[in-house]
């Protein structure tokens, strides 16, 4: 009875939040941006401050081209948290480990080990890694971090197997050390992401590079990290990949794609919470979908936040073309202002989990 009631609570103070909401308020909670500068002086800094304290935007990633030392981290970090802003910002990374970690020894900060490595290691030194990892992006002021990689690495041509991002071809091994990686993160309030759904491990090719089918050699088994995962903690994100997948949808990528998302995620896994692409900048989709087709796909598949990278080419005012897009969409009928409605609510509901 007490769960009922507190869920009643929560859901009546998000269904008041999304009413007095503008629409371009509840746009800007589904879009994060990369940016370009890695001091608080730097213009690409400034304009995403602006556009978040003008509720333009949800929040931020940052990569390694951002971090010149602590220090500058820490003042561009910090004025992120504390802007003028309704709503609380994301300040996310991708800090994996091994090959993806954009804290590192180049500036200032500890290299981690590759996924695989640590799986090789107790589940006790595991906690001691990821404790280390999850306390130094605390201390660097983020609260999202795009981990951990639950992709099996079932095919050895892979990307995410050449660069052991994943913990295991099994997933029973994959999900027990996933746990220790959410565990530590969520003990510093930083909210953790399951990725790449519906499964990387399998596919050869790299979807920053093109169209990559992962029909072939995929398996059912790919799906269970986020089964037991979701279960064991609701509050987090789901990932989706670029990759194209037959066994869901013979037509969009899974990224873009209803019947892998709203259909599948949703309805027969019952996700309940905040689903995000992988980055729309990266050339699978951007080679094959104009922005406009990208941004209206994704949202009628049942994505929530729009992630863009801004890695290669700054582009300050891509933002405002989301807005755009969306806002004449709606009143196009291409889109449902329900289902912004619906993403605002499901963020915001992950944003009360923040520290």
């Amino acid at each position: 009875m007490k769960k009922i009631f507190i869920a009643l609570v929560f859901y009546f103070i998000f269904a008041l939040c999304a009413n007095c909401a503008t629409l371009d308020e509840m746009i800007g909670q589904m879009i994060i941006v990369g940016y370009h500068g890695n001091r608080v002086d730097s213009s690409g800094f400034k304009t995403v401050l602006d556009q978040i304290e003008k509720n333009q935007i949800s929040g931020v990633i940052l990569f390694e081209h951002n971090i010149k030392d602590k220090k500058s981290l820490n003042e561009m970090t910090k004025q992120i948290k504390n802007a003028k802003t309704k709503y609380e910002p994301f300040i996310s990374i991708d800090q994996e480990g091994g090959y993806v970690q954009r804290l590192n020894k180049r500036n200032g900060f500890k290299d981690f080990p590759t996924f695989y490595t640590v799986s090789k290691i107790s589940q006790k030194n595991a906690s001691k890694v990821y404790k280390d990892m999850a306390s130094e992006l605390y201390k660097s002021n983020f609260n999202l971090n795009f981990t951990p990689c639950v992709d099996l690495s079932t095919n050895k041509d892979s990307i995410i197997s050449k660069k052991e991002r994943s913990f295991s071809s099994k997933s029973q091994k994959v999900i027990k050390y996933s746990k220790i990686v959410i565990d530590e993160h969520q003990k510093k309030g930083i909210i953790t992401t399951l990725k790449h759904f519906p499964g990387h491990g399998s596919a050869v090719g790299d979807t920053h590079l093109g169209f990559v089918d992962a029909s072939r050699d995929w398996n059912k088994n790919e799906i269970k990290p986020y089964i037991s995962l979701l279960k064991y903690n609701p509050n987090q994100m789901v990932m989706v990949a670029h990759t194209f997948n037959n066994h869901f949808d013979n037509k969009f990528p899974s990224s873009l794609s209803k019947k892998t998302i709203d259909n599948y995620l949703r309805a027969k896994i019952g996700f309940e919470g905040v689903v995000i692409t992988d980055d729309l900048d990266m050339l699978a989709i951007k080679n094959n979908y104009t922005l406009e087709e990208t941004v209206i796909n994704a949202i009628n598949s049942g994505v929530d936040i729009l992630l863009f990278c801004n890695f290669k080419e700054e582009n300050p005012n891509l933002p405002s073309k989301i807005h755009s897009i969306i806002s004449n969409a709606i009143k196009q009928g291409k889109i449902n202002e329900n289902d912004i409605k619906l993403s605002y609510e499901r963020i915001l509901k992950l944003k009360s989990n923040l520290k």
